[in-house]
Order: C-alpha cells, then sequence, then structure tokens
C-alpha cells in the first residue's frame, strides 16, 4: 500500500465516510470538466498520468474513494477512484474490515452522482440515464 501513503491516520475519516455519507461536503472536484470514463479504461488499464495527478492534488480526494468503496461491488471493482484502483481498494476495504453484504449502488447511480457533482441538473441526468428525476434526485440525496 505504498502508494496509498495519503490514507496513513485517516483511515477512521474514511471509514466515517463510507458509513456516514450524509456528512459529506460539497465541494469542487478535480475531475468536474473531465470525461467520467477516462477514469474507467479497457482491461484495466491505468488513466493517464495527469488525470492521477489531479486526484492526488483534490480535496474530495477520500470522499470519491469512499463513494467508490460503499457503493460499487466488491466482486467487479472497476475504474479509479480518489486516484486508487481496483487491487489497492481491495486491499483497503479487507484493511477497514469493509462487509460485502453492503448493497451497492447502481451503476447509474454512481453516474448520476458524479453528474451532479459536475454540475449537472438533475433534468439533464434524468435524460441521460432514462430515468425520472425523482430517481435521479434519490441518487444525490443517498450521498448526502
Amino acid at each position: 500500500m505504498d502508494s496509498l501513503h495519503f490514507l496513513v491516520g485517516r483511515e477512521q475519516e474514511l471509514d466515517d465516510l463510507i458509513r456516514s455519507p450524509q456528512h459529506w461536503d460539497p465541494v469542487p472536484v478535480a475531475c468536474r470538466d473531465v470525461d467520467v470514463n477516462l477514469y474507467h479504461p479497457e482491461d484495466g488499464e491505468r488513466p493517464a498520468e495527469d488525470l492521477l495527478a489531479a486526484c492526488v492534488a483534490c480535496a474530495d480526494r477520500l470522499q470519491c474513494l469512499a463513494l467508490a468503496l460503499r457503493a460499487e461491488d466488491a466482486e467487479t471493482r472497476h475504474g479509479w477512484y480518489g486516484g486508487v484502483g481496483p487491487a489497492d481498494r481491495d486491499r483497503i476495504a479487507a484493511m477497514l474490515r469493509l462487509s460485502v453484504e453492503t448493497t451497492p449502488l447502481p451503476d447509474r447511480a454512481l453516474t448520476a452522482i458524479r453528474l451532479g457533482r459536475d454540475g449537472w441538473r438533475v433534468n439533464d441526468i434524468a435524460h441521460v440515464l432514462g430515468c425520472s428525476r425523482r430517481t435521479v434526485q434519490r441518487y444525490l440525496r443517498s450521498v448526502r
């Protein structure tokens, strides 16, 4: 976990963010105007180094990582959150003793949350995802 030195001494903070997402503060994210698909390259490759460097400097890094650990299916981790890839998230989950029983958010909920943080309007998110405004609002509330 050498690449995860930023977590040293912040394990409890991360655990609290995972278990109590309503305490998250809406602050700007480094990937605001970046195509989120770039953080999910094909075949498990690493994203471009400049993208990961933006994660390292991001004020939301720990929140982004917490979102992934809270929402994703441990059996199918994919993509990079908070600059952390799937294998490292496996190690973090084991270190924090996260339950695999947690029901992950659906992929479109994760997309709605990311788009909402990127400043998209609820109507636009609903249109892209093919769901109702109410569904998008429920997804967005799941991390408040």
